[in-house]
C-alpha cells in the first residue's frame, strides 16, 4: 500500500493503520519523554495521551509526515503539563526550561531532519550513495571521479539521480534541509 492510501486509511480511522503508527513511534515517543520524567507509568500514560488526541484529530492532520511532528508535540507538551502539575518544578527547573525552549525545538527538528535525510541517503544505491557523501563532504565531481576512477559525467549522472531520489523521498522538509545546508 502506498503512502497516500495509507493516510487515506489513517484518516478514515482505520484502526490497523492506528495500531501500526502507535507500534512505529510508542518506543521512541516513551523514550523521549523519559528524558524528561523519570516515572515509568506516568511516562506511557503521557505518550498514550498523545495517540489519543492524534487520533482524535486526524481529521486535521495534512499529511502522513505531520503525524510525527503532531506526536512529538503533544509528548512535549504532556511533560510540560505533568511537570508543572505535580508541582515538582524546584527539582525539574532544568527539564522545564530545556522543553520550553525554542532552543530544543530547533534542535529536535534538526535531529529529525538529519534522520530523514540519513534514512533518505541510506535508500540510495550505494554508487549514489558514495557520489552523495563525498558531494556533502565538499568533494567536486572531477575530484570524486578520480577517486572512485569513473568518469567525471557518470559521477553527474549518478548525482542527478540520487539528488532526483532525494527530492521525491524528502518531500515535504525541502525548505528544512535548505536552511541547514545554507
Amino acid at each position: 500500500m502506498d503512502e497516500g492510501q495509507l493516510f487515506k486509511q489513517f484518516k478514515s480511522g482505520n484502526k490497523q493503520v492506528y495500531k501500526s503508527v502507535f507500534d512505529q513511534y510508542f518506543m521512541a515517543l516513551k523514550g523521549f519523554a523519559k528524558r524528561f520524567i523519570e516515572d515509568d507509568d506516568a511516562c506511557d500514560d503521557i505518550v498514550q495521551d498523545a495517540f489519543v488526541g492524534l487520533y482524535n484529530k486526524r481529521s486535521e492532520i495534512k499529511d502522513i509526515k505531520a503525524i510525527k511532528g503532531y506526536l512529538y508535540s503533544g509528548v512535549r507538551n504532556g511533560c510540560l503539563n505533568y511537570l508543572r502539575n505535580n508541582k515538582i518544578k524546584g527539582s525539574h527547573h532544568e527539564n522545564i526550561q530545556e522543553l520550553s525552549s525554542s532552543w530544543y525545538s530547533e534542535n529536535y527538528i534538526i535531529e529529525e531532519v538529519y534522520a530523514e535525510l540519513y534514512q533518505a541517503i541510506k535508500g540510495l544505491t550505494r554508487a549514489q550513495r558514495e557520489v552523495v557523501v563525498m558531494s556533502m563532504n565538499g568533494l567536486s565531481n572531477p575530484e570524486i571521479a578520480e577517486e572512485l576512477d569513473v568518469s567525471v559525467n557518470t559521477i553527474k549522472t549518478l548525482k542527478k539521480r540520487a539528488y532526483s531520489e532525494l527530492r521525491s523521498k524528502l518531500k515535504g522538509i525541502h525548505w528544512v534541509l535548505l536552511l541547514l545546508l545554507s
